[in-house]
């Protein structure tokens, strides 16, 4: 069987399907990248809102929102400086500029900050669950609000409550022990909590304690005040990527209009206009190819006008065999014989003398051009 004749392995249908597939499958690989982190799973053993561990503050959450008919969370630093009394609950590794930036931001609004206290690892069998190693030294949390405030926290022994110490600090609420507790910063709407084990999920396991955090809680925010808890500290914003924004407005309709770009330019692929066009060889056959490549090397050297002579000398050849000039002629003898050939118009020999002696390029196409018509009107003559 002929090459011609055998079937192709794959139909176009197929073809059209695989690509279809692909393309479909790409598109949905683009989108899923980009709001992939919006949908990473929050609910680890970390010290934030989303948290059902020991150390995590979901049970804080759930209570705001049972007393006071709902708790944000804060994903955005956009929201930051629009919600009502935000919690923050900086973790051990969180940058004091992160947490300087945001106050800043919100300036003249409530905003509580929880200071972690427990060195934490997280169980390998169970994420959302925790392991202790002892608390976090009270100089290391110093360090974290020295732009803020300058506090002093004090190290606990066993279960009892950090307490912090400064000057000019308000005392809002004590340990049982009677030390500063909950403080607020001179001058500002900042609120500093010593101990997380009053706000987390392990200090709020009975009902005294559940009642203390929601004290401490409306001694801050006012009745009407919403509270929400950031997650931005702990890695969980959702702050925007150039990806996620070609498919949001106001860049969604140039991404549609690319893609139909695309499509257009792929369906005018599939089907050609004309034949396809053949590949030239890079040296060609024949003596044209012969003579197009002496011509480009003379174009090259900048030597055509200098050729004058050789083609006079082709014509004169041509001339004398075609006229049966004698073959003891040559030189300025066979010059006069063929001078004697035309009765009209410019002599053979000056037309050969313009050629020879032609300065450009342009005076050689002419004396060129004048050889060419006296080489036809006298072989037309004599034949």
């Amino acid at each position: 069987m002929s090459a011609a004749g055998r079937a192709a392995p794959f139909s176009a249908i197929a073809i059209a399907a695989v690509v279809i597939v692909g393309a479909i499958g790409f598109a949905a690989f683009l989108v899923l990248s980009a709001y992939a982190p919006d949908y990473q799973p929050v609910k680890n053993g970390g010290g934030h809102a989303y948290s059902t561990s020991a150390v995590g503050f979901v049970g804080a959450a759930e209570l705001v929102r049972q007393t006071h008919g709902g708790a944000g969370v804060i994903r955005r630093d956009t929201d930051l400086s629009k919600a009502g009394l935000v919690v923050l609950t900086p973790g051990p590794q969180t940058d004091p500029v992160e947490i300087k930036s945001i106050l800043d931001r919100r300036k003249d609004i409530p905003t509580l900050i929880v200071m972690p206290k427990w060195i934490v690892t997280r169980l390998r069998n169970n994420p959302a669950w925790v392991r202790e190693y002892g608390a976090i030294p009270g100089f290391y949390l110093q360090q974290m609000l020295d732009d803020i405030a300058k506090v002093q926290f004090s190290d606990p022994q066993g279960r009892e409550l950090r307490s912090i110490h400064g000057t000019d600090l308000r005392v809002i609420d004590s340990t049982p022990e009677g030390q500063p507790l909950l403080v607020g910063v001179p001058d500002t709407e900042i609120y500093i909590l010593a101990d997380p084990d009053v706000l987390n999920n392990q200090g709020l396991a009975t009902r005294s304690g559940a009642e203390r955090a929601m004290k401490i809680l409306d001694e801050i925010a006012l009745p009407d005040e919403s509270i929400a808890f950031d997650l931005t500290l702990m890695g969980f914003g959702k702050n925007p990527n150039l990806l996620k924004l070609a498919f949001e407005p106001p860049f969604l309709p140039l991404t549609l209009i690319l893609l139909a770009a695309a499509l257009l330019a792929g369906l005018h692929a599939i089907r050609r206009f004309g034949p396809a066009a053949r590949e030239e060889r890079a040296v060609a056959f024949g003596k044209r190819a012969l003579a197009e490549n002496g011509a480009a090397l003379l174009r090259l050297a900048r030597r055509r006008h200098r050729t004058g002579g050789r083609y006079a000398v082709l014509t004169r050849d041509a001339v004398a065999a075609a006229s049966g000039a004698p073959p003891s002629l040559t030189g300025e003898a066979l010059d006069r014989y063929l001078d004697r050939l035309s009765k009209e118009g410019e002599p053979y020999s000056q037309i050969a003398a313009r050629a020879q002696d032609a300065p450009d390029t342009r005076r050689l196409l002419a004396a060129a051009r004048d050889l060419y018509h006296w080489r036809r009107t006298v072989t037309r003559e004599h034949r």
